[in-house]
């Protein structure tokens, strides 16, 4: 049985899920903080960590915000998807058939930080759209196609922020 999601927990469900090949399907549900546009088709950058040992991986987000994984072993997954904060997460298996992340906002350079240096790019973007020439797609941190005074209180909010390693 799975608890309710927090943004933090990993679900623990039976090892039913390991095949005879030794891997357990992962299914990975990435929150977005602060946005309301369309995560299908998003990019995620996704490192799977064995004891200082990386494997980058590039995945997609489905229309829930979620992408699967086949792993064998423990590991820490560690995913960032462009102006959101990395977030690292412990996988013990078997057992585990679904990870929860919640990542932050405000990531404009993508940096893995929320700085001046991304309140610097926002502020180039103010007031922009899809069709300005000063449209910056990563200063649209709420996803609404523009560059408002919501996406300033995102990135005020998670100021001074910084993503796993």
């Amino acid at each position: 049985m799975s608890a309710a999601f927090d943004g933090d927990s990993i679900y623990d469900r039976s090892a039913a899920y390991a095949t005879l090949s030794g891997y357990v399907e992962v299914e990975a549900l990435v929150n977005l903080r602060d946005y309301v546009g369309p995560v299908m088709n998003l990019p995620a950058d996704v490192a799977i960590d064995r004891d200082g040992k990386l494997e980058q991986l590039k995945e997609v987000l489905d229309g829930k915000g979620a992408f699967r994984l086949r792993l064998t072993g423990s590991a820490d997954l560690l995913v960032k998807v462009t102006h959101w904060l990395r977030q690292r997460v412990h996988v013990k298996l078997p057992g585990t058939a679904q990870v929860a992340f919640s990542l932050i906002n405000g990531d404009v350079d993508e940096d893995n930080e929320v700085t001046l240096f991304d309140f610097g790019l926002l502020v180039a973007a103010f007031g922009s759209g899809p069709n300005d020439k000063n449209w910056n797609p990563n200063a649209d941190l709420d996803g609404d196609e523009e560059v408002t005074l919501f996406d300033f209180g995102i990135l005020v909010k998670n100021f001074g922020k910084i993503g796993d390693e």
